[in-house]
């Protein structure tokens, strides 16, 4: 199978683009600037985050690495691999503060209630950014998961997996730069054994047989 990376029309990979850069959140500077760490607003050179600008998504045939920092719905830390394990998943990356990111899983809900044949449905909003405005650091966090009570009731979203993934875009370990995104959101379909079978980019038409 190829990866799937469909986007609607030039506007599409524009925003494709504009959002990868977001997340990296990297740019090489010249040899003589002084550098500093993303807490000092200052971007890192391509080998500081490892090496690349543009990191190498992970893609069909790999198996889709979760063990990075989660929350659930309560604010609490869970492991999300455990989310997946030992079943076919569909785990849906998106950003809270992009309306048609979090409008795409409506959709996404819908099609996979219709066409999904039972497959294990899963959110994962890679986004804290603003949250800690409102009581500092410490906050992002249980800020964040309060976005997620609105944004489910808001959608009547009926997804009980929906979960809260912390992402330092300026970290080699961060979640954009482990799994490379091209713009949010990002589906993959993965296999009862995690290996990635699918990736969708971006808003989809979705159509039977898709997943």
């Amino acid at each position: 199978m190829k990866t799937q990376a469909t986007k609607s029309g030039p506007s599409g990979r524009i925003k494709s683009t504009c959002a990868l850069m977001a997340l990296a959140g990297v740019l090489a500077l010249p040899a003589a600037t002084a550098l500093a760490d993303s807490k000092d607003g200052t971007f890192p050179t391509a080998d500081q985050v490892g090496g690349q600008v543009y990191v190498e998504p992970v893609g069909v045939g790999k198996k889709l690495p979760l063990d990075f920092e989660a929350y659930d719905m309560n604010g609490e830390q869970i492991d999300l691999a455990k989310a997946i394990d030992g079943k076919r998943s569909m785990v849906v990356f998106f950003i809270s503060a992009v309306p048609v990111s979090v409008e795409e899983l409506v959709k996404i809900e819908n099609f996979a209630r219709k066409h999904g044949k039972g497959i294990n449905l899963v959110f994962v909003n890679a986004d804290t950014v603003g949250s800690a405005l409102q009581g500092g650091p410490k906050m992002a966090v249980p800020n964040t998961v309060k976005t997620m009570h609105v944004i489910k009731k808001e959608q009547k979203l009926q997804t009980q997996q929906m979960y809260v993934a912390p992402n330092d875009a300026l970290s080699p370990s961060g979640v954009s730069n482990r799994l490379g995104f091209r713009g949010l959101p990002t589906a993959f379909v993965v296999g009862k054994n995690g290996v990635i079978e699918k990736v969708f980019v971006g808003p989809q038409n979705w159509k039977s047989g898709d997943i």
